[in-house]
């Protein structure tokens, strides 16, 4: 079942809403990887849903032992196949449970239809997903989108 919640999760997120360039393609793959665990968790209960976020982490660890840890909206090229789904698949949906986790279920859901319902028919970038999470929790979510997703203005030499 997970390739079909999966394949179909795209109609929303990937083809009604597809990222502007490829440094934001997180927003297609890593948002529909949470929401076939979000789909098992609603099917299977609980368990399923952690099951999937501990495949997740596994799966990022890739990425974490090559020391290739990069931000979610990344513009760069990647080191392999593997590594560049680590992020945008795995750590991807890793930072959607974490923000979910942060804002709680009732608004993080709420963001979800925002983001959705403003941009059909369109092409996003990371900043369209952050801004739609922060009308919904009228909260300022800089902080964990920068330590997640953004990549730094400059980097360190």
């Amino acid at each position: 079942d997970y390739v079909v919640a999966h394949e179909l999760a795209h109609q929303w997120w990937g083809n009604l809403i597809t990222c502007k360039s490829w440094a934001h393609f997180w927003l297609n793959e890593g948002l529909t990887v949470f929401m076939t665990a979000a789909y098992k968790e609603q099917r299977w209960g609980r368990a399923a849903y952690d099951r999937e976020m501990d495949l997740a982490t596994r799966r990022h660890q890739a990425a974490i032992a090559a020391k290739f840890d990069v931000p979610l909206a990344w513009s760069k090229d990647y080191p392999s196949l593997q590594i560049k789904r680590a992020i945008t698949y795995s750590k991807g949906a890793l930072f959607i449970d974490a923000l979910r986790r942060q804002v709680g279920d009732e608004i993080f859901w709420k963001g979800i239809r925002e983001y959705t319902q403003q941009h059909l028919g369109k092409t996003v970038e990371s900043r369209d997903f952050q801004a739609a999470m922060e009308r919904a929790s009228d909260r300022d979510l800089a902080t964990l989108f920068d330590k997640w997703v953004h990549e730094p203005l400059s980097t360190p030499p």
